[in-house]
Order: structure tokens, then sequence, then C-alpha cells
């Protein structure tokens, strides 16, 4: 029976790093009798290697237009499964992934049991890989990568509207509704922690291959790092108080040069590097998902000490309060931006001016009359020959 493995995430995971390498690496997999296709589906704000979002995309729209709306959707779920059993008559095994899926996964009524059993009539088998992240870790993730975009609220704030519960953080009580429709067999669980990776080089890649039973060789190319830069401490607190000016909502040359600056002063501990949380709001905060983890590890992955994350906890006498950041340390974050904006625009400008210089320059001899032209040839050309 041909196989489908769903990666469905979660979110901040590593979920893009694993369809970049997957995408690019579609030929080298086929020859092992896997395949991870392009449908050509296409969807607003979703990369086009989200090759698995057909399964749950669900549109907004008018109550006149719901039923229509739905119907094509289940029509391109359907047309989509087809897809997948053409290509099983070549590759036994098709990838798909889609991080969407471990949160919108509630969009389809009964979703896993009802593709399964669509699968199974296909003569496909499904298995669903998910890595899990250590909850703190995560929110913190998220926290920062919001404020990047618009966010001004405090990390408090932000956990106390309880925005982050989007992430279903819940692990046990989603993996055990998963497992009731799939089986737990087919239920593939991962750590997203560096020292739990397994495979050629203990990268998320080669533990990822190591799942489909892969080992990574020479013949494998690894995409181009693409470094999305977290943004910390007072670097983050300089963009989350520019927020509350309206022009700085999205990630603009803000973003970029505060992420220079950051990684200029790595190792200068006169700069602060805090994380989010305080030490007794991580404790708080981690301490609700302290049965559920050990749960998952137990059931899910055969760990009879029931340790699901191993990295260890961080936790700083000095980080009891919510960090105060000095005006002149924030100010001089700020000057720092400014001089290198300015000197990327004084840059551009030097080179603008260089090519006005070079079009006038062009201008001026065309303009010149045609018998001066032929003249300044003819000279050139016998100065030419007598040399």
């Amino acid at each position: 029976m041909a196989t489908l493995y769903l990666h469905i995430g979660t979110p901040k995971t590593g979920t893009t790093a694993i369809q970049n390498f997957l995408s690019l690496n579609n030929k080298r997999l086929k020859e092992q009798g896997f395949c991870f296709p392009d449908f050509g589906y296409r969807y607003f704000r979703v990369g086009e290697k989200r090759n698995a979002h057909f399964l749950i995309y669900r549109r907004k729209c008018k109550p006149d237009e719901e039923a229509e709306t739905r119907r094509l959707e289940d029509e391109r779920f359907f047309e989509g499964l087809d897809k997948i059993k053409e290509l099983t008559s070549t590759y036994p095994n098709v990838i798909l992934s889609d991080e969407d899926i471990w949160n919108a996964y509630f969009k389809r009524k009964n979703f896993w049991l009802f593709l399964k059993n669509a699968l199974l009539e296909r003569g496909i088998e499904l298995k669903v890989i998910v890595y899990l992240r250590r909850q703190d870790l995560l929110v913190e993730s998220y926290y920062m990568q919001r404020v990047k975009t618009k966010i001004k609220t405090s990390f408090k704030d932000f956990l106390d509207s309880g925005e982050y519960s989007y992430f279903k953080l819940d692990y046990y009580e989603t993996l055990k509704e998963i497992s009731n429709s799939v089986g737990k067999e087919n239920l593939i669980v991962r750590a997203y922690e560096k020292q739990q990776y397994e495979g050629k080089g203990n990268t998320l890649i080669s533990d990822f291959m190591k799942v489909l039973g892969i080992e990574l060789d020479e013949k494998f190319v690894s995409p181009d790092i693409v470094i999305n830069t977290s943004l910390h401490g007072s670097y983050l607190e300089v963009k989350r108080i520019l927020n509350e000016m309206e022009y700085f909502h999205k990630p603009t040359w803000s973003v970029k040069y505060l992420s220079m600056i950051q990684q200029q002063a790595e190792g200068n501990y006169s700069i602060s590097k805090c994380e989010c949380f305080t030490n007794e709001q991580q404790t708080a905060f981690l301490a609700k998902y302290k049965e559920g983890n050990a749960a998952v590890a137990r059931e899910f992955m055969n760990r009879k000490d029931g340790v699901l994350f191993r990295d260890k906890v961080e936790i700083d006498k000095q980080n009891d309060v919510v960090k105060q950041y000095s005006s002149r340390e924030l100010v001089l974050i700020c000057g720092k931006m400014i001089e290198l904006k300015t000197k990327d625009m004084e840059k551009k400008l030097n080179n603008l001016q260089a090519k006005l210089n070079e079009a006038n320059r062009k201008l001026e001899y065309a303009n010149r009359p045609l018998k001066k032209k032929i003249t300044d040839k003819i000279c050139k050309t016998l100065f030419k020959r007598k040399t």
C-alpha cells in the first residue's frame, strides 16, 4: 500500500526550512521512491511549498455564497487526493506539508477520520508527522514576530490577552484527538530541539529525513539559508515603541537595521539581552503544560521517564521583574539605526550622481554637431594607426 506522509508543523518548528529542502531535492527524493508534489494550488499569503494547504483551506465568504464556496473547496479537496493517487502509481511515498493544519484542521468536520478513510479508499495509508516546541519558547518566538510587524503591547499584556492560544499548546489533547482517528502507530511525534535530532549531522533536516527512512548523502543539496533574525532585549523594545507610529507597523527598514546592530553587538555585554518571560511568568506558564508534556513523552514517544523537552529551562535569578531599559540604551540604538540608514542613503545618492554624470556626458556628446563627431573619429583612427 502507498503511503502519504503528512507533515503538519507545528508552527515555529522550522517548517519552511523542511519545505524548501524537500522542494529543492524533489528529483533526488523521486529516485528513492518519494515525491514532494506541487499541485499548482495557490492561496493568498500561503507559500507555494505548503502543498497540503488544500486539505484545510476555508475561505471567508458572505452567507449567500457559503454553499457554493464550500462545494468548490470540497471539489479541490478530492481533486488533490486523486492527484496523490495518480502519483502513487509511480512513487509509493508522497510527502505533503503545511504547518497550519495543526491549528486549523477543525475547519473540516471530523477531519482526521474523514481524511484517513478517503485515502484508504484510494489505497493510501496515512502517516502524520508533527514537531513540538517547548511552549514558552514558541510563545516568545510568536511575540517577537508580532512585534517585528506591528503590535505595541508589552509581553505581559500579550500573555494576558491569550492571543497565543491559537497555537493549541495543550499538545497531549490535540495529539490524542489525532491518534484516535489515524491510530497511534501512524502518528510520528518529534521534539523541536537540537540535542534530540537524529540522522547524519544531527540537524532538523536529517531528523526529518530519518523519519522518512532516508539517509542524507552528498547528492542532496542544501538550500541557501535565509536567516530570519529574531529581535530580542533592547532591540525588540525599540521596535515595540516605534510601533506606536503607523509607519513602523510593517517590517520596514527599521527591522533590517535593528537586526544588523544586534548582530554587531553580540558579545558586547553592555547591551541587554533578556528574554520576554520573567522567572515567575515562565515557571507558572510551563506548569500548565507539565503533565500534558509528560503524557506526550510516555504515550507517543515511548519514554518511560516522561521527559518531552530535554533542553534545560534557564532561570535567571535577576530576571524576576520586567526588564526596564535605560533611555540612553534605547536612544543609542536609534542613533545607530539613523547612522546606518544615512550611510546607505549617501551610498545610493553617490551611485545615482555617478549615473547622472554619465548620462549627461552621453547627452552632451549626442548634441555635438555631426561634423565635429566625424572629425573626432578620423583623428582617433589616424592616431591609432600611427601608434
